[in-house]
Order: structure tokens, then sequence, then C-alpha cells
């Protein structure tokens, strides 16, 4: 039963979000604030709504958990600039590299398209959002209670299956698309293990995001975006990425194996500081067995 407290308290927190979410669909509803004037700032509105949410069921859990706090979930002021800038450019320049990659193949072309600066700002701002909210749900709490308790590589894996099913139902889906999605998603677990902050997969997130719709043009992940260029896939779906955008292209599952194989022989899966008193406590009994043993052998 001990071994299941992390998907309780992951239960919880995700229904947390949910009621700090109620305000803001009752106000919708009563249509009390006034309508957005385009889809964009719709989606806009609708992703800070989420965030505000998430950032609600985060200090709900620390009212129920005295012992969790900001810090406990990754989510640190020190070096938060700085991580998410190295994060934006990290993430900008994969997407790049793929990108190339896909061109030099011909499996892709690429058209100038006109986009206005406001509609490139509001995009900017949007992307950063989306940022925001799925590392804010997925990458605090929910790595830190499975990290906790389990070991490492599952957390990631556990976590990237999350983040792969959260986007099932986005337009144009493919296998080879869900399968980057959860790959990208472990990718993020390890970036905010390893530099126990989680402004690095924000910015990884939000430069991956940036780069692949407003600057290639590409479908992000099966949404159609307005771009400086427009990407348009070439040949067989699966190595272009077709209509799900490049994140449907083997070409960026080989990027990302690569690039998850390269931090793990590297660094590991990253380290976890436990905050739970009762799992510090089960820990030290073990390791005071443990020695017991090794002393009577």
């Amino acid at each position: 039963m001990e071994n299941l407290t992390p998907v309780f308290r992951v239960v919880l927190f995700f229904f947390l979000c949910v009621l700090c979410l109620v305000p803001f669909v009752w106000l919708a509803d009563m249509n009390v604030l006034p309508p957005a004037q385009s889809e964009l700032l719709a989606d806009m509105s609708s992703e800070l709504c989420i965030v505000l949410a998430t950032l609600g069921g985060l200090m709900m859990m620390f009212q129920l958990f005295p012992f969790l706090d900001f810090y406990a979930v990754f989510i640190r002021g020190k070096a938060a600039f700085a991580g998410a800038l190295k994060g934006t450019l990290l993430g900008g320049l994969a997407v790049t590299v793929c990108s190339v990659a896909l061109y030099v193949s011909g499996l892709v072309v690429f058209k100038p398209q006109n986009i206005l600066p406001l509609i490139f700002a509001l995009y900017v701002v949007y992307y950063l959002l989306i940022a925001l909210t799925e590392e804010f749900l997925f990458r605090s709490f929910v790595l830190l209670a499975f990290a906790e308790r389990y070991a490492l590589w599952f957390a990631c894996l556990f976590n990237g299956l999350l983040f792969m099913l959260v986007h099932a139902a986005n337009p144009n889906v493919s296998p080879i698309g869900l399968a980057n999605i959860f790959l990208v998603g472990m990718l993020f677990c390890i970036y905010t293990l390893q530099k126990q902050n989680i402004f690095w997969a924000v910015g990884i997130h939000f430069g991956w995001n940036l780069v692949q719709g407003l600057v290639f043009g590409y479908h992000v992940s099966g949404i159609t975006v307005p771009g400086i260029l427009q990407a348009s896939p070439q040949g067989l779906s699966y190595l272009s990425g077709g209509s799900f955008g490049m994140e449907g292209s083997l070409l960026c599952t080989a990027l990302l194996i690569c690039w998850l194989a390269w931090l793990v022989i590297r660094k590991g899966w990253g380290i976890v500081e436990i905050s739970d008193p009762k799992l510090l406590e089960e820990l030290m009994v073990e390791e005071d067995d443990l020695q017991k043993k090794i002393n009577q052998d």
C-alpha cells in the first residue's frame, strides 16, 4: 500500500488543480469577463487560467503536506531566468538540427510567409504560457511524488506516458508523434532532475515549440500555426512528419533518443531530494537493517 502513496497524491493534486479551475470556468459561463476577440486570445486565456489553477493546486498541496514547498517541487527562483534562457536555446537548436536534416533529405520544403509582428508577439506569449502550464503540471509535484518513492528511470517513464496521453487527442495524431511526445516528456523530466530546476524544462519546451511553429512553420503537435516560414512535408509521412509536424518524423525520434542517451550516460537520471519525513524514516530504518545484516555476515 505504501508504494501506491505517490499515485494517491498525484490523483489528489490533479483533483485540486481541477477544483482551482472551477472559478475560471464559472466566470466564463456567466459571461462575467469580456469575450476574447480571437481564437488565439481565447487559447491564451485558457492557458493562463490553467497555470493559475496549477499554482493554486500546488499551494493547496503545500497546506496538506507541510514538508512540501516550491523549492521541493523544483520551482526555484535562483538561476530561473538563466536556466530558462539556456533551455530555450537548446530547444530551438534541437528543432533547427532536425529541420536541417529533414530539408537536406528532401523530406520538407520551406516557403517564406508573411506574419504580422503583433501575431508573432502573441504567439511568443502563448508558447510561453503552454510551456509554463505543462511543465508546472507534469514536472513539479507529479515528478517529485514518483521520483521520491520509485527508481528515477521509472518516474521519468511514467511521467512521459502521462504527458503522451494528454496529447493523444491532438489533431492529425500519429503513433510516431505520440512516441516522440513520450520521449520529449522524459527529456523534460531528466533536465528537471539533473538541474534541480524546472525552468530548464520550461525553456526547452518553449524553444522547441517556438522555433518549430513560429520560425519553421511546422504543425506543432498536429496544430496549425502561422510562421515566418511554412513547412511542407514531402514523401512518406513517417519520415517527413506529415500533418502532425516535425514531431511525427522518425528523424525526430532518432534525435530524441540520442539526446536522452547522451544525458543519461553523461550524468545519469538526475537526483531527487526526499522531502517526505515518513519516507526518510523508512529509508533510515532500511539502511540500519542492511548495516546490521552486513555486520552479522
